[in-house]
């Protein structure tokens, strides 16, 4: 029998109020028993929900709310019980002030429903209520965003985020209890968080730092080489986004292997980098290397195969305002709706960490797919002494939204003058970089004094 503390005035008011909701097809009994498959499990309730016979749900119904702490300390119980004898739903009901708080059969955990929701669900056979329409939604995003956040964009970017937000482009599955924005609104939306619309026009050029042998490389063999991401120096790069916002970053599912696979990467920097101490120091074989300049061709950065942005950085350590907005958006749940990224797994290699910010790094993304032509092949990586794939695109192809144009041997090259000859001279018989006998591509660093 029910321990409960409930009274059959309240109780029987609210079985009535269930009856009249759920209508034709539906039964609601009092202090009913359910039994698991041949009887050997069996739990009271003090309402069930019969579809056609069927017991469907269970509800606890009490006179106290006890506070989250106590609710999520007991739910597992509450939950076991449920799933013991094979039912789909469960409720625990307070009181229409107090809170109703709905389970379905796959989820682990209760969360706060509405009457008018619970009851969509358990009439449409899903685990969410009635859809939230695109202005609710986009009320919800809003909330996400923090006073870092607000401070970082332009009022009229929160408006372009919030008319994201329509009917035609927010896509509802009352199966998965899952919505998400269509495939164009959703790169807007990383855009935007990118500062993308603002930036662009200064993406003309942009600079990257390697080392001498590459350009040799490029130019012997035509070829500009893009790494998958199990190439980066710095692993912590590949989870930071996930780990920051919760979305399993050390997961090594073989959906996740073949994903870091089939993503290539070139990291280059803002223009204003170009031939710049620091850089030298840090990406540039200590001064011995080469700054390559692109010219960015914008036409060919299609958001299907390429992807090319300015990288956000965190303010300072475990505040980033971009992911703290998509770290809400994870984990929110509302009336059993849940809200996906479906592009996450690309844009999500366009956020850093506060201590790299000075870099004003922008990448290029290339995203590999069975249908690609372009040619892959492995190597051994020697930085970091891992098995890695590569991807080539031959230069005259001109494929690549980057255009190789200029190159600057480091200041402390050996014998930066003959290298400076010797490669333009390369270049002429290449045909590399476009350039004449009057108008050299390989110059040298201007900064003198490196130490």
């Amino acid at each position: 029998m029910s321990t409960l503390p409930v009274t059959e005035e309240d109780l029987m008011a609210f079985r009535v109020r269930l009856v009249d909701a759920l209508g034709e097809g539906y039964e609601v009994e009092v202090n009913k028993e359910v039994s698991a498959l041949f009887g050997m499990v069996k739990e009271t309730f003090d309402l069930v929900i019969f579809y056609r016979g069927d017991a469907i749900c269970g509800v606890e119904y009490k006179y106290k709310v006890g506070g989250p702490l106590f609710f999520d300390r007991f739910q597992d119980l509450r939950i076991d019980r449920l799933k013991k004898v094979g039912l789909k739903y469960g409720v625990v009901y307070y009181s229409e002030k107090q809170g109703l708080y709905f389970w379905s059969k796959g989820s682990n955990k209760f969360e706060t429903f509405s009457f008018d929701d619970m009851i969509t669900a358990i009439k449409g056979n899903q685990s969410c209520g009635a859809r939230l329409t695109p202005f609710e939604v986009a009320a919800k995003f809003s909330t996400f965003m923090t006073d870092g956040f607000i401070d970082e964009v332009q009022g009229n970017e929160i408006a372009d985020i919030q008319a994201l937000f329509t009917d035609e482009n927010l896509v509802y599955d009352e199966k998965s209890a899952a919505m998400w924005l269509r495939q164009e609104a959703e790169d807007r939306l990383f855009k935007i968080l990118l500062h993308h619309q603002d930036k662009e026009m200064e993406l003309k050029q942009v600079c990257r730092y390697t080392s001498l042998n590459s350009l040799f490389l490029t130019m012997r063999d035509g070829n500009q080489v893009m790494c998958s991401i199990t190439c980066m120096n710095d692993k912590g790069e590949t989870s930071y986004s996930d780990k920051y916002v919760g979305y399993g970053a050390f997961s090594n599912s073989a959906n996740a292997i073949k994903e870091n696979n089939d993503c290539f990467i070139l990291s280059c920097c803002n223009l204003a980098m170009e031939d710049n101490l620091t850089m030298w120091r840090l990406y540039g074989n200590d001064g011995k290397g080469v700054c390559l300049v692109y010219d960015v061709d914008a036409d060919k950065i299609d958001d299907k195969e390429f992807f090319l942005a300015p990288v956000s950085y965190g303010q300072r350590m475990d505040v980033h305002p971009a992911l703290d907005l998509i770290r809400g958006i994870r984990h929110w749940r509302q009336s059993g709706w849940s809200f996906e990224l479906k592009r996450w797994y690309i844009w999500k290699h366009f956020f850093k960490s506060h201590l790299f910010k000075e870099e004003q790094e922008v990448r290029l993304l290339f995203i590999w797919t069975e249908e690609s032509k372009d040619k892959t092949e492995w190597i051994m990586d020697s930085t970091n002494n891992i098995v890695s794939r590569i991807c080539k695109f031959p230069v005259k192809d001109r494929r690549l939204p980057l255009i190789l144009s200029k190159a600057i041997i480091g200041p402390k090259c050996s014998e930066q003058g003959s290298n400076v000859d010797q490669f333009n001279y390369m270049n002429l018989r290449q045909k590399t970089m476009d350039a004449s006998p009057f108008k050299t591509a390989v110059k040298a660093s201007k900064i003198e004094d490196y130490r």
